[in-house]
């Protein structure tokens, strides 16, 4: 009986010693905060309240389609969500074996590869990425300086948005990727290392180059050298998802759904796969754990995916810095973010899918998520603030703070600025006067009054003003001819119409038999009909200049296009001579010689519109 005590009293102060350890560590356990204050412990009740469908006066208010979040601090998953729906017309609920594509954060595979070779001692940073290309491998550069792999990492190597479309929804005719590099190949706009212009293009011929110093295959090279080493084993990095089946199988299940207004609501866009055959820079698909798993690779100090950690300091160090600071906004490929604390990631988008991945390396503390919405959602935009904080722009000052008139007309730099494509380039110009005015932070540090965009000052050697946006996507610079520029496009598709017009004129007056055709007048006429198909091609590269799913002009329709501009500048030309020597003629009267004159200045107005926005130039674009 004693023996039973003694256990009962033994077992009653080891139950009361665990309680007593335990409990401090569950308080702090219930303590530890996010980066924006919030306590781990509120995070699933901060999810809810931000995400719930809200109510109109007459029916439900669709906040998204279908979303994923996890938050992760180091290798610990603090908070795993799902909601809304994969298939909303089969109710087929998000989940944990939900295939979404990620977009861009593909690129950070390649950037990881080239590190990582870095490491090997078998890829220089600092190289001309000719010297591991095959000899003549690119054709349509500009500039003889080098092309780096830091240039392809931080989008500065001086290439345009590509003209002719890379991806396709016949997986039969993806090509392979040496191939497809070459057929796409853009304009070489921009000495190498002037000009951030987030490409595509460039980022794949990255992993082209990976794939001529490892002789691998590029994605055989991402699953032996990343997927494998992280256990991804539900990730795809291939253009058709063929690497990995299961994700194949999963991504089928998977729709798309856009946002229609003003009531929120979404529609289906049904599967919406298109094939990218410039994989490297956006093919990725997989679950949402998956990306966590690779998200948690960048804040652990054990840095799994080299050999040596010090490797992903570097990658991780700063390569591109705002002004002359010190506040970096790139590195390697990998873009920062000021929130309460200074993030760094990479977010995605295709025709499909939105995705996101960020994480503070300080903390550990990390977000990724995933959405099968085409379009962007403010709702789900607002929550990487939840995890890290709202971003306070004043604490970034050098304490020199002054406001600044920011006015004009600004390009983008990712356009087409070459080709048959260039005159689209000009359709969505940043008016800066309708805009706050800037302040200065630092030293070529600025942010936009009012707001948390963050801008760099970027001036060319020529003295154009231009500044680079926020994440190192792309740059703005003014164009101070503008109001020239768009007025003499503007004046190409009014000269058009005009043409539709007398045409329209001549047609009746000739079954009125009060216009007969001579040598002359045809020739007037030939170059106003050819005046229509340069138009009706204007309008056809504008269109798919918008459509995302082309990612570019069908080769074939693009050469067919500028064939097209090239008879209307030499039909246009002898119009415009035409109309001079009826003009020269005595027999015109003063009536006939002003319709001449307006006809040879329009034939001239249009013809300096072909040549200036390069709408014959199908070639080396």
């Amino acid at each position: 009986m004693k023996n039973i005590a003694k256990r009962f009293m033994s077992a009653i102060i080891a139950a009361g010693t665990v309680f007593a350890l335990a409990a401090p560590n569950a308080m702090a356990e219930d303590e530890r905060r996010l980066p924006s204050g919030v306590k781990f412990s509120d995070l699933e009740k901060k999810f809810d309240s931000e995400l719930n469908f809200g109510q109109s006066d007459t029916e439900p208010i669709e906040y998204y389609a279908g979303f994923e979040a996890i938050v992760f601090c180091g290798d610990e998953i603090v908070y795993e969500g799902y909601f809304g729906d994969t298939d909303r017309e089969r109710h087929i609920p998000c989940g944990e074996d939900s295939v979404f594509e990620w977009g861009s954060i593909s690129k950070t595979m390649i950037w990881v590869s080239a590190m990582q070779l870095w490491e090997q001692g078998e890829l220089d940073l600092d190289a001309d990425i000719r010297d591991y290309l095959p000899d003549g491998y690119l054709r349509h550069l500009s500039y003889d300086e080098p092309i780096t792999m830091k240039h392809l990492m931080d989008h500065t190597g001086g290439w345009c948005e590509t003209t002719f479309s890379f991806s396709t929804p016949d997986r039969s005719r993806i090509r392979p990727l040496a191939e497809a590099l070459q057929a796409t190949e853009p304009a070489q706009v921009n000495p190498p290392g002037a000009v951030v212009s987030y490409s595509n293009w460039g980022a794949a011929l990255g992993a082209y180059v990976i794939e001529c110093i490892s002789g691998m295959d590029y994605a055989d090279y991402v699953h032996k050298n990343i997927f494998d080493k992280l256990g991804m084993e539900h990730t795809s990095i291939a253009a058709d998802f063929s690497d990995n089946e299961w994700v194949r199988s999963q991504r089928d299940k998977l729709c798309s759904y856009t946002f229609t207004a003003p009531i929120p609501k979404y529609k289906s866009e049904g599967k919406k796969i298109s094939y990218i055959e410039l994989y490297p820079s956006g093919s990725a698909a997989g679950t949402i754990r998956d990306l966590a798993t690779y998200a948690q690779a960048f804040v652990d100090d054990d840095a799994p995916l080299f050999e040596r950690k010090e490797t992903q300091e570097k990658m991780f160090e700063g390569t591109q810095f705002y002004g002359n600071t010190d506040i970096p906004f790139g590195s390697c490929g990998f873009w920062f973010n000021e929130y309460k604390v200074r993030t760094v990631g990479h977010n995605g988008a295709t025709i499909a899918c939105h995705s996101n991945m960020i994480f503070d390396r300080e903390s550990k503390v990390g977000l990724v998520t995933l959405t099968n919405e085409t379009s962007a959602n403010l709702v789900i935009e607002g929550i990487p603030k939840l995890v890290f904080g709202s971003p306070d722009v004043d604490s970034l000052s050098d304490g020199n703070r002054s406001t600044e008139k920011f006015d004009g007309f600004y390009l983008q730099s990712r356009s087409a600025r070459s080709g048959i494509m260039k005159l689209t380039s000009y359709l969505s110009p940043i008016n800066a006067n309708m805009y706050p005015d800037i302040v200065r932070l630092g030293e070529g540090f600025y942010t936009i009054d009012g707001t948390d965009i963050l801008l760099s000052d970027n001036r060319r050697a020529d003295g154009t003003e231009a500044f680079v946006l926020g994440s190192g996507s792309m740059e703005i610079e003014r164009d101070n001819a503008y109001p020239a520029e768009i007025s003499l496009l503007a004046a190409y598709f009014i000269i058009a119409i005009g043409a539709l017009f007398v045409l329209m004129y001549k047609v009746k007056a000739i079954r009125r038999d009060r216009y007969s055709m001579t040598g002359t007048s045809a020739v007037l006429t030939a170059g106003q009909l050819i005046k229509l198909f340069s138009a009706a091609g204007a309008v056809m590269m504008t269109a798919f200049s918008a459509r995302e799913e082309s990612y570019g002009l069908p080769k074939g329709i693009g050469v067919g296009i500028g064939v097209i501009n090239i008879i209307c500048i030499v039909l246009c030309a002898a119009s415009a001579a035409a109309a001079v020597i009826c003009i020269a003629s005595k027999r015109s009267g003063e009536w006939s010689k002003a319709a001449y004159g307006v006809t040879a200045a329009a034939n001239a107005v249009m013809i300096l519109a072909m040549l200036y926005f390069e709408m014959f130039r199908f070639w080396g674009v």
